[in-house]
């Protein structure tokens, strides 16, 4: 008797349809390797490896940055010059431990998205849940070609100049300036590919947590927009038993709506206010630079994507922020556009009571400190 069971058991699992967490996949294999991401039981060896890595790459790279900046000599031009990514350092340190703290939640949220709620039931709904896996895939892509093209023509120019034209080789990210000229100049190499080391996975670090947050946000707008879809589909009934259909029929997607809502709230307790400011003040940072500082021709290239990805990691979050807001709001006029006229007496109270609650939309807030808006990103 067990064998047929396992049987179909195996089929059901095959002919399953696609988890809708299956487009973080990149960003799962990014998470493992970067020592932050685990099973629920992980192996031994993987704890050391994550604690080594962590420890190495994150904690000691950005100690020995601060130890820097307090050996700086007190100019002007310097002193911004080595700013260039201590704000950044100091915003990827938060976003990974606040990672590593609020693990458990984010298994909370992929829950929340494969739950029985959650489900497409309709190939008008599956679209639109393609549609959002296909764009977080793509905004992946796009943002990694950027984020890669930015480091490597900052890491790479020194290297080659040195290489080529014999020209003394400066480290890419910060001087080290609390150490002797002679130890510098005796481990320069070492120096300088542990510091572009540790800036490309600070770089992955930046790029699979930010993708994540914003595909994220992507997948609660479709889930909004399979909701408007079912609001706008619910059908009135004739006799008692079309009745109680369709008070499930609201029922349903009042659950849903409630699993929304609840995903918002996670990603709300978990997002991290800190790198948000850090990045506004890293702009404007980087136009002091170009104005007080006399720079090659390569090093504008750097600065211009490097500005380019600063800029859209506050506008990108910020411009769905609004749209989850907006979406929300249209609920509202989605279920009144049903067949409701007809329904029962309950059908009506639970409609009127929804509406009243979409009134007040849902947003993502930073830290209970600000809403991810475009009135947030224009201030």
């Amino acid at each position: 008797t067990s064998r047929p069971y396992k049987f179909f058991n195996i089929l059901r699992l095959c002919t399953m349809a696609p988890k809708q967490i299956d487009c973080f996949e990149i960003n799962w294999k990014f998470w493992k390797f970067l020592g932050i991401w685990s099973e629920n039981k992980p192996h031994r060896y993987y704890k050391y490896y994550s604690k080594i890595f962590i420890t190495f790459f994150v904690i000691l790279y950005d100690v020995l940055y601060t130890i820097n900046f307090y050996f700086v000599p007190r100019q002007l031009d310097l002193i911004i010059g080595e700013m260039l990514f201590y704000l950044t350092e100091l915003s990827v340190l938060s976003k990974v431990f606040t990672f590593i703290i609020m693990r458990h939640k984010l298994k909370i949220i992929f829950e929340i998205l494969e739950s029985d709620a959650f489900q497409t039931d309709t190939e008008e709904e599956l679209k639109i849940l393609h549609r959002a896996k296909v764009f977080i895939k793509r905004y992946w892509k796009i943002v990694a070609l950027v984020s890669i093209t930015a480091n490597l023509t900052h890491i790479s120019s020194p290297l080659l100049k040195n290489l080529i034209f014999k020209v003394e080789l400066v480290l890419p990210v910060c001087s080290y300036s609390f150490l002797s000229e002679s130890f510098l100049k005796t481990f320069e190499y070492p120096l300088y590919f542990y510091q572009i080391v540790g800036i490309h996975f600070h770089m992955l670090y930046n790029l699979n947590i930010d993708t994540y947050f914003l595909g994220l946000m992507i997948l609660i707008i479709a889930q909004l927009d399979i909701l408007n879809v079912k609001f706008r589909n619910l059908k009135s009934g004739k006799d008692h038993t079309q009745l109680n259909e369709s008070i499930m029929g609201l029922n349903k997607n009042l659950d849903h709506y409630n699993e929304i809502e609840r995903c918002v709230l996670k990603h709300d307790y978990y997002y991290n206010p800190i790198p948000f400011y850090f990045n506004k003040q890293q702009t404007s940072r980087i136009c002091l630079i170009c104005i007080l500082q006399s720079v090659p021709v390569e090093y504008y290239i750097f600065l211009a994507t490097y500005m380019f990805i600063m800029i859209i990691q506050i506008m990108v979050p910020c411009c769905f922020g609004s749209r989850i807001m907006d979406k929300s709001i249209l609920l509202s006029s989605a279920i009144y556009n049903c067949d409701w006229t007809s329904n029962s007496k309950d059908f009506k109270i639970n409609m009127r009571l929804f509406v009243e609650r979409a009134n007040k939309p849902l947003s993502i807030t930073g830290g209970k400190m600000f809403s991810l808006s475009l009135a947030t990103f224009t201030s």
